[in-house]
């Protein structure tokens, strides 16, 4: 077999696969055809003997030798026949009972001496042969052979015929069994001998096969195999290919192509190293593209820190390389946020582009001071003019007033929004569309308000979201993006749209992303006109208005309900450094020293910064005194601000613009 090609030995075990196939199916229907022959053989001579035997016997005697059980002449001449027939004929039993309830008697048995039954003798009846003997008794008996398997008697079938007096009475049955166990010996040799035939046959027609494989087929595919080798080695030079095969069949036209396809690779490999260099310079600039579109994005979170009159959070996922989906947020003045989101048509670069361009004149115009719908009639006229590619864009627009809470919005076309109250669900707005931007040029949008109170949320989104689908092509859906909204209502913005990403993601699968998925969420928390505060005092940098300074400083602690061990260990750092000002920063001469206090709320911590303008003095940089030494031992000096840096969370020391400014905070 190690010569044999790995065809042949496919070719072999398919033959031998389909030598068993067909064994097994001729097998089994001749094996079933000369079981039905046989079996109707049997059926022919046992009901013919046990025919024979039942019309020759008198029933009259029969019942006679039932009840005398005494033999005679004829008695004697019917054992003898049947005696004779039994061993002429190759039956295994020949005999005549009685059927009784429980058992039969015999009248007649034909068998050996060892193993015969006399007149009168009883004997239990083999399953089932009483039910065949009370049948073959009644007026229609069948003629069916009955199959019995018993220890005794082995493998049997049987015929029961019935015995008449000359009344008509069935009274006795004459029956004839013949042993199975040769029956089914021939029927194994047969078998046998079939399946032999046809494994010879099939070996030879497969050997025969498998060479003729190999010198027609084998060979001409190694040639081909070993070519394609050559081939790929020889697409540098400048060589010929050499493959004679001459089959004069598809094989043949097979090495033509291979000859053609050799020439045609040599053109296409140059032509790729091109295709390729561009492939790399344009996913580069892709690459580059989502950059600069994501850097155009607001991306920074918390974006304003020190603001905590609301919160926002917006994310974008595109689907492709560049998306034509965009968000943006910006202060307008300190007490007014523009707030927008967007969905151009169209995918990709071009989408990108038309993007950036809407983008900067939907912050520009808003940042002028004008209205949602104003803006939204100035932007769409801009878009119409020159729009030969016919892109649009849907826009939703909003100012929110940080003072009231009310937002003035305009909508062109987009989404509705969700709106969630204070203690309430987040609920679908069905506002007032106007028409895209950049499709109809003079179009009027109107604008309208929502009144947000502490504790309100306004849910933007395109409709990426909604019709994101699974792998059955059924859509994520308002409803299932309103519970997901809903199972977190109470949650700050950036949880919310975490928690509805990941219901999307999940809900996806294994699907792919067709469109960009934008969301944007903004809570109002009602407005602080003492947020941000920062309370300044400036005064001479002298020892006596040490004082001052701590009672400007205590009055604004106290207002924040700052803990009294707080303020304690504040005002020892406000003696230690007003007083190294007063001491160091204008010696000989007085200057303005400007105390500044403001709050940072997350965590809750007081802010104190000093300033003065005297000579460059960074305390921080001097060395910690060893606190380990006795007071005799320690160098002087040093403890003061020592204890300001570990009883304050955060000392900061820099010179900037001729100025000392030394910043502390404390927790809260």
């Amino acid at each position: 077999m190690k010569n044999v090609s790995k065809i042949g030995r496919r070719t072999m075990s398919t033959m031998a696969f389909l030598t068993i196939i067909i064994s097994v199916a001729v097998c089994t229907m001749a094996g079933y055809q000369y079981y039905t022959n046989r079996m109707e053989s049997y059926r022919s001579e046992a009901y013919g003997y046990a025919g024979t035997l039942a019309n020759m016997i008198s029933g009259d005697r029969v019942e006679k030798y039932a009840e005398t059980h005494i033999k005679d002449t004829y008695y004697d001449a019917v054992q003898r026949y049947m005696d004779s027939a039994l061993k002429e004929c190759g039956m295994l039993y020949y005999y005549v009972f009685i059927p009784h309830e429980n058992d039969l008697m015999y009248i007649w048995d034909a068998d050996n001496e060892l193993d015969r039954a006399y007149l009168g003798e009883y004997e239990k009846y083999v399953e089932g042969d009483k039910e065949a003997a009370f049948e073959a008794m009644s007026p229609n008996p069948p003629k069916e052979l009955r199959i019995t398997k018993d220890d005794k008697y082995g493998t049997v079938v049987s015929a029961f015929s019935p015995v008449f007096n000359k009344r008509g009475e069935a009274v006795a049955i004459a029956a004839c069994d013949f042993e199975l166990s040769d029956m089914l010996t021939d029927m194994l040799k047969y078998i046998l001998t079939l399946i032999g035939g046809i494994v010879l046959i099939s070996f030879g027609a497969g050997v025969m096969l498998t060479k003729l494989l190999s010198s027609e087929l084998v060979q001409p595919i190694l040639d081909l195999n070993t070519a394609a080798s050559n081939m790929i080695n020889n697409l540098d030079s400048d060589s010929d290919f050499e493959l004679n095969i001459h089959t004069g069949d598809e094989l043949e036209d097979l090495a033509q192509s291979f000859r053609k396809m050799h020439t045609d690779l040599k053109t296409y490999i140059g032509q790729l190293a091109d295709v390729t260099a561009e492939k790399e310079r344009i996913g580069t600039e892709l690459v580059l593209a989502r950059r600069i579109q994501a850097d155009l994005l607001p991306s920074v979170f918390p974006p304003f820190p020190e603001r905590s009159d609301f919160d926002i959070f917006a994310s974008m996922k595109p689907a492709k390389e560049v998306g034509g989906d965009f968000y943006d947020f910006y202060l307008i003045d300190d007490y007014h946020l523009g707030f927008c989101i967007a969905d151009v048509s169209g995918k990709g670069i071009p989408a990108a582009l038309f993007m950036m361009m809407s983008r900067i004149m939907l912050r520009n115009y808003t940042m002028s001071g004008k209205n949602p719908a104003e803006v939204l009639e100035i932007v769409n006229r801009q878009l119409c003019s020159n729009n030969r590619e016919e892109m649009f864009v849907t826009v939703w627009l909003g100012i929110m007033d940080m003072k009231t809470g009310k937002v003035i919005a305009s909508n062109a076309g987009h989404e509705y929004p969700v709106i969630k109250a204070p203690d309430g669900d987040f609920k679908v707005l069905k506002d007032k569309h106007g028409f895209v931007l950049g499709g109809i040029d003079g179009m009027q949008y109107t604008n309208y308000e929502l009144q947000m109170e502490p504790g309100s949320k306004i849910f933007l989104y395109t409709d990426g979201v909604t019709e994101t689908t699974n792998v059955n092509n059924e859509l994520f859906g308002m409803d299932r993006m309103i519970n997901a909204l809903n199972s977190v209502n109470k949650a700050a913005p950036l949880d919310i749209i975490n928690k509805v990403n990941w219901s999307i993601t999940n809900y996806a699968g294994a699907a792919p992303q067709f469109d960009d998925i934008t969301m944007l969420c903004i809570e109002y928390n009602g407005y602080d006109p003492d947020h941000g505060k920062i309370d300044e005092l400036t005064l001479e940098a002298t020892i006596e208005n040490i004082n001052r300074v701590t009672g400007f400083i205590n009055k604004r602690l106290e207002e924040i309900n700052c803990p009294p061990k707080a303020i304690m260990q504040i005002d020892v750092a406000i003696d230690e450094l007003f007083g190294n000002i007063a001491h160091y920063a204008y010696d000989p001469q007085i200057g303005p020293a400007t105390v500044r206090i403001g709050v940072d709320e997350d965590p809750m911590a007081a802010v104190i910064t000093f300033i003065d303008h005297g000579k460059p003095y960074d305390p921080l940089a001097k060395e910690d005194p060893d606190t380990s030494l006795s007071a005799e031992e320690r160098k002087i000096g040093g403890l003061g601000i020592f204890l300001v840096k570990q009883t304050m969370d955060q000392v900061e020391y820099e010179y900037k613009d001729g100025q000392n400014i030394l910043k502390i905070k404390k927790n809260m």
